[in-house]
């Protein structure tokens, strides 16, 4: 689940509670970052679950990005989840994770268009 979002062209940080306090995720995610197309470098902070990246703005791929969280353990993938018990507090609880992470991809994504059309506004 994303704890946290923050966005300025260029950079982009995202807390992570599946990454707080598995130091050993450092290394191995620390690589898989630095093969998405875009990223230049990648710095994380297991305590915090913090992960920043700073990116070429024309090469990132946003995509990549999220695919490689999830792929180490990072996020959630809601396809390769357990069915969740039909409690209430289960499917809510489930549900507000999937909306949490769809919610912070779009936003990422709008930021990520807002940067690149104030870009262009900028050179014209």
């Amino acid at each position: 689940m994303v704890l946290h979002l923050h966005h300025v062209p260029g950079r982009l940080r995202v807390c992570l509670a599946n990454l707080v306090g598995h130091s050993r995720a450092i290394i191995p995610l620390h690589s898989a970052l630095l093969s998405v197309p875009g990223v230049r470098s990648a710095s994380i902070n297991a305590h915090t679950g913090s992960v920043t990246v700073l990116y070429h703005r024309a090469d990132f791929d946003l995509e990549a990005f999220w695919a490689t969280l999830r792929r180490q353990g990072c996020l959630s993938d809601q396809a390769g989840e357990p069915a969740p018990s039909h409690s209430a507090d289960s499917v809510a609880t489930s549900a507000a994770s999937g909306l949490g992470q769809a919610l912070a991809s779009a936003l990422v994504k709008s930021l990520f268009d807002r940067s690149a059309l104030s870009l262009v506004k900028l050179l014209t």
